[in-house]
């Protein structure tokens, strides 16, 4: 199983790399675009790390998935985002070992709930958080970008 790390700012060329690649391979699947955010200066790729909780899992010194811990308007909340799992490791519990790193930052910084936003036509990724214990709450709103599409909110509350 690969080794999940939290990224520091000085770690920012990886975040960009594993981001671009997951832009590259599963565009459908995010708000932004490959395009968009190669365009990105150093200032911000340092920021996002620096305002996020971004962790990567390796193997064999391979960035082979990603996932941001999202910090929320109410300091009782936090974020899933830009999660995603190199198509070779998809089904082999990688996903699920970031999404339980992110659970695991949330509870350590007193959240009480994890949210994230789900394409409304990934199943897939619908089904897979419902395994996580994630539930649908009912919002939804367009999709960035995409006004053709929705995205819907789940979330999680922690018991302590």
């Amino acid at each position: 199983m690969p080794a999940v790390t939290r990224l520091g700012e000085a770690d920012w060329r990886i975040w960009r790399d594993v981001r671009l690649a997951a832009l590259a391979d599963a565009p459908a699947a995010f708000g932004a675009t490959r395009e968009e955010e190669q365009a990105i200066q150093e200032d911000g790729w340092r920021a996002m790390v620096r305002d996020a909780a971004i962790f990567v899992a390796a193997a064999g010194g391979t960035a082979v998935g990603a996932v941001a811990g999202l910090y929320r308007a109410s300091a009782q909340e936090r974020g899933l985002g830009a999660m995603w799992v190199a198509p070779q490791w998809r089904r082999r519990g990688v996903a699920a070992l970031l999404a339980a790193t992110v659970i695991a930052w949330a509870r350590s910084e007193g959240a009480a709930r994890v949210g994230l936003w789900v394409p409304g036509d990934n199943a897939g990724a619908r089904r897979f958080y419902e395994h996580q214990e994630f539930r649908a709450t009912g919002r939804r709103r367009p999709f960035p970008g995409d006004s053709g599409r929705f995205i819907s909110e789940m979330s999680v509350t922690l018991i302590y």
